[in-house]
C-alpha cells in the first residue's frame, strides 16, 4: 500500500505525461478549482455565501442572498488574489518575497475596516484592520480549552517573515525535501507568526498553493467539510508532529490531481455528491423560519418603520452629511415623492405609508453630491441611492442596487444592523469618491 506522498508522486507522473492540456479542458478544470478555492477558503473564515452564490458572483457578476456588502467584496477580492498568485507562481526567475505576501493580504482584504477585538484584560473593543500591514498589537487567541495561544509578537514579525521567505527560496532550489513537506512547514510557520491582523488563514493556504503551482501541480482545496481535520492537523504541528498536516495536504492534492487527470482526458470534472454537499452546507447555514410568514400590509410595514426603519433613516441622513465639506451641494431626493411632505425623508415615508403599501411597494432615496472641491481634482459629482423593496413576504434594503438587508416581515431591523447598514452606505459613497480622485 502506497503512502499518501507516494500516491501523489504516482499521480503527478500521470499528470505531467498529459501536459499540455487542451485549452477547453484546462478552462473546465480551472473554473472548478477556482470557484472551490474561493468558496471554501472564505467559508472556513466565516463568509456565508453559498457555492452557488459564489459562482453567480464570480462568473456572472450578479448577487443573490442576504449577505453583507463586505462578504461580496471579500469574495471578489480573494478571486483577484488568486489571479495574482498565478502570476507569482509562473515567474520562475524569483521566489515569492515578503513584499509579495503583504501584497496578497492587501489584495484579499481590499480596504481598511473595523473588527471586534479584546483588550489585554479581556474587555471588548474594536481594532482597525489595515490590509497589507503587519500587526502592531498582539493577536493571540484563546483555545477551546481556555488557554492562551501566543503567536509571534509584533516586534518579531518582520524578521521572522524575512527568515521564512529566505528559507523557502532555499528549499525550492533543493530536491532533497518533498514539496508537500515544504508546503506543510511553510503553512505552519506562517500561521505561528500570524503576521497580519486578519486574512492569515487565507494567505497561508495561498502560500501552500504557490509552492505547488510553481512545481507544476494543480492547486489544492481545503474543503470546509474537513475544517475540523485541518485544524486538528495544525494543532498537532504545534506540538511538533507535522505528519498529520502533510497527510492532510497529500489527500487534498490527490483529489486535485485526480480531477486534473480527468479534465486532461476530456472527462467530466463534476463529482458525485457536489449538489448534495452544497445543499447540506446551505441548510446548515440557514436558520429555519416560521412556517407561516407574515404577508405585506400597511400595518406590518408601519410597525417595522416604527421599530427600526425610522431610526435607521434618521441616522443615515445624519451620517451622510460627513461628505458635505467636500462638495458644493448635497441634494437628497425621494421617490415616490410626497406632495404634502416636501422633501423630508421621514415625512415622505410617513406619507407613503398613509397611502398604503399596496400603492407603493418601493421607496428610494437619491443622494447627489455635486461640485467636488478637493485640491488637484476637477469638479465632479457622485450619485447613489438607498432603496427599500417591499415584496409580498419579505423586504429588501439595497445600497446602489446591491441587496444588503433581506428579511421576512416578521423580522425587524435590529439597532446594530441599522448601524452597520449606515456604515456601509458611508463606505459605498467613500469608495465612489476615491475612485474619482484616484485615491488608493
Amino acid at each position: 500500500m502506497m503512502t499518501p506522498i507516494e500516491t501523489t508522486t504516482t499521480l503527478k507522473a500521470e499528470w505531467d505525461a498529459l501536459q499540455p492540456l487542451v485549452l477547453e479542458n484546462e478552462q473546465r478544470l480551472w473554473k472548478k478549482l477556482r470557484l472551490e478555492w474561493n468558496y471554501h477558503s472564505n467559508h472556513i473564515e466565516g463568509n456565508t455565501l453559498t457555492y452557488g452564490e459564489t459562482e453567480l458572483l464570480l462568473l456572472h457578476d450578479q448577487t443573490h442572498g442576504n449577505h453583507t456588502l463586505r462578504e461580496y467584496e471579500e469574495m471578489k477580492a480573494h478571486d483577484v488574489g488568486i489571479a495574482h498568485l498565478q502570476t507569482l507562481a509562473a515567474d520562475a526567475t524569483r521566489c515569492i518575497g515578503e513584499g509579495d505576501i503583504r501584497d496578497l493580504n492587501k489584495i484579499i482584504l481590499k480596504e481598511p475596516f473595523w473588527k471586534a477585538a479584546q483588550t489585554a484584560t479581556g474587555q471588548a473593543t474594536r481594532k482597525q484592520i489595515i490590509p497589507g500591514e503587519y500587526k502592531t498589537t498582539p493577536n493571540n487567541v484563546l483555545t477551546a480549552t481556555g488557554e492562551l495561544f501566543e503567536f509571534a509578537p509584533p516586534s518579531e514579525v518582520a524578521s521572522r517573515m524575512q527568515q521564512l521567505v529566505t528559507w523557502l527560496a532555499g528549499r525550492l532550489e533543493s530536491d532533497d525535501t518533498h514539496i508537500l513537506q515544504i508546503a506543510a512547514k511553510l503553512h505552519h510557520d506562517f500561521v505561528l507568526i500570524h503576521p497580519f491582523d486578519d486574512g492569515n488563514g487565507r494567505v497561508a493556504r495561498m502560500l501552500v498553493n504557490y509552492v505547488l503551482m510553481r512545481q507544476g501541480y494543480p492547486p489544492i482545496i481545503v474543503p470546509t467539510e474537513r475544517k475540523a481535520d485541518y485544524l486538528t492537523a495544525l494543532r498537532l504541528a504545534d506540538a511538533g508532529d507535522s505528519t498529520a498536516l502533510v497527510a492532510f495536504l497529500a489527500s487534498s492534492l490527490t483529489r486535485s490531481l485526480e480531477l486534473g487527470i480527468k479534465a486532461a482526458k476530456g472527462e467530466s470534472v463534476e463529482e458525485t455528491g457536489d449538489v448534495e454537499k452544497e445543499i447540506a452546507l446551505f441548510v446548515k447555514s440557514q436558520s429555519i423560519r416560521s412556517a407561516n410568514p407574515v404577508a405585506r400590509s400597511s400595518e406590518v410595514v408601519r410597525s417595522l418603520y416604527e421599530s427600526g426603519f425610522r431610526q435607521m433613516l434618521s441616522r443615515l441622513l445624519e451620517k451622510i452629511r460627513v461628505f458635505e465639506p467636500l462638495f458644493a451641494k448635497l441634494t437628497v431626493a425621494i421617490d415616490p415623492s410626497g406632495p404634502e411632505a416636501g422633501n423630508d425623508v421621514l415625512q415622505v415615508f410617513d406619507y407613503c405609508l398613509s397611502k398604503g403599501v399596496h400603492t407603493h411597494h418601493w421607496f428610494m432615496i437619491h443622494f447627489e453630491f455635486d461640485g467636488y472641491k478637493g485640491d488637484g481634482t476637477n469638479p465632479f459629482s457622485v450619485r447613489t441611492e438607498v432603496s427599500l423593496n417591499m415584496h409580498e413576504l419579505e423586504y429588501i434594503w439595497r445600497i446602489g442596487g446591491l441587496p444588503i438587508i433581506q428579511k421576512l416581515y416578521s423580522e425587524p431591523i435590529l439597532s446594530d444592523e441599522a448601524d452597520q447598514f449606515v456604515e456601509q452606505v458611508q463606505r459605498h459613497v467613500f469608495e465612489l469618491i476615491k475612485q474619482q480622485t484616484n485615491h488608493e
